[in-house]
């Protein structure tokens, strides 16, 4: 009979039986010897209420201890505290070789304080015998801190890695991982045994873990190492300090020196600026709310929401002027690239590339103002044309230079007979006064299927 099959009929046996009442350590042998004995002639397989004092709590789990004897109890719901006397009801389970109880419910039945912690070394953490069994029950070893861990950190006890789970690393800890101080640590020991413990094979720990209630269970024994160790940081640090301090004095002394240029080139840049907000409105913040429309429209509020988001960051960066666009940094291609793919991945329309001839790199205000041209022209496309398929594809000039289409299946129009400026409409218009800013030409012409935008830029 394998493992399962001992859990399954353990469990089908206990269901069949009443409630009962036992004490907490009789309770925890028992369930282990009727994994391994006969099933019908087990001690109690019903039910069972367990009594002790908690003395720990957290992750849906909490440790009760009475008379030296200690048992891990899963609960689903809210957790007593630390101190609460109560009673359990609930049946055992197996897990890691020991008895674990499933809480079905718990009520406090008074006040206690916690066991003191029973001092333990290197035997007690390796072996289990009968009447040695530290599992489940308060304990305090001593050891020096291996490392952080993280959600705790590790400690060598007497050579055995001892596991301390602790939701926030006490600070005098947070550099152990290069001091390694000793450490006595308070807190409920777990133990994971060997599987075979089940079918009366030998007691071998495969893994040692300690609970914290809190940071003051750990409390730190300086030596000499440690102390040395902690003195180095501290002139290390201390080093940093002076060097920051001067890296700053400098800094400060060239701020001061360029600060004026600053202003003057601020000043020329926000003029500029304003007077390329009507477009940058257009072209940015207007083309997200579309999108935004059309996924509404589509039920997809989730993206929407996302997309109007942007749209906020974009207003915000076009009037105070502070618009600093990573994609600005990246080649023209790998621009061109993860435009499409932005769009690709908003599921109004596909965009394909195939992209040869254009330069390696671009003036940050070209390739601000070729990115809008790119949008404006897709955002027309699905906007003005329900286009679904938009095509961009580049091309080397021979003098140089480069070509640069987007073509889309959408519906045909005449450029010559679109608004302009003067009713309200800054799209073409806005697209060519960018094309001619980078030295560029740029024709908008119907195709066999749908439109295409051209705009090229020589090299002479």
């Amino acid at each position: 009979m394998n493992v399962l099959s001992i859990v399954l009929l353990a469990a089908a046996a206990i269901a069949a039986t009443p409630e009962v009442r036992t004490d907490l350590g009789e309770y925890s042998r028992t369930v282990r010897r009727s994994a391994v004995k006969t099933l019908t002639e087990s001690f109690h397989r019903g039910e069972a209420v367990i009594g002790g004092v908690v003395t720990f709590a957290g992750n849906g789990t909490f440790f009760l201890q009475s008379e030296g004897d200690g048992i891990k109890v899963r609960y689903s719901g809210a957790l007593p505290r630390v101190r609460d006397k109560v009673e359990v009801r609930g049946k055992p389970t197996l897990e890691g070789g020991r008895v674990t109880f499933v809480g079905s419910k718990w009520k406090k039945i008074g006040d206690s304080m916690v066991p003191e912690p029973r001092r333990v070394g290197m035997e007690d953490l390796v072996t289990v015998s009968p009447g040695h069994d530290v599992n489940a029950t308060r304990v305090v070893v001593a050891g020096r801190v291996i490392g952080p861990l993280e959600n705790g950190f590790a400690v060598n006890v007497g050579g055995v890695p001892v596991s301390v789970m602790a939701d926030k690393l006490p600070p005098d800890l947070e550099d152990s991982d290069s001091t390694h101080p000793k450490v006595i640590v308070r807190g409920v020991c777990e133990l994971v045994l060997d599987q075979s413990t089940l079918f009366g094979g030998g007691e071998d720990v495969l893994g040692v873990k300690m609970h914290l209630a809190s940071a003051a269970d750990v409390t730190i024994v300086p030596d000499l190492e440690y102390l040395s160790k902690k003195r180095d940081r501290y002139v290390r640090l201390a080093s940093a300090l002076v060097i920051g301090l001067l890296v700053f004095v400098l800094l400060a002394i060239l701020y001061a020196f360029v600060r004026q240029r600053q202003r003057l080139f601020r000043t020329r840049t926000l003029m500029a600026e304003r007077k390329r907000m009507a477009d940058d409105i257009h072209d940015t913040v207007e083309q997200h709310l579309v999108g935004a429309k059309m996924l509404v429209a589509l039920g997809r509020a989730k993206e929407a929401q996302e997309v109007l988001v942007r749209a906020k960051a974009e207003l915000r960066d076009i009037v105070w002027g502070l618009k600093n666009d990573d994609m600005m940094r990246l080649s023209p291609a790998e621009m061109v690239r993860k435009l499409a793919a932005d769009e690709t991945k908003r599921g109004i329309v596909r965009v394909d590339t195939l992209l040869n001839g254009l330069p390696e790199r671009l003036d940050a205000a070209v390739m601000r103002d070729l990115s809008l041209i790119i949008r404006e022209s897709i955002g027309n496309a699905i906007k003005h044309g329900n286009a679904k398929k938009i095509a961009i594809s580049s091309d080397p000039l021979l003098d140089g230079g480069w070509r640069l289409s987007i073509a889309n299946d959408g519906a045909q129009f005449d450029p010559a007979a679109v608004p302009g400026a003067a009713e309200g409409h800054f799209g073409l218009e806005g697209m060519r006064e960018r094309a001619r800013r980078i030295g560029a030409s740029l024709s908008i012409a119907p195709r066999k299927q749908g439109m295409v935008l051209v705009l090229e830029k020589g090299g002479k």
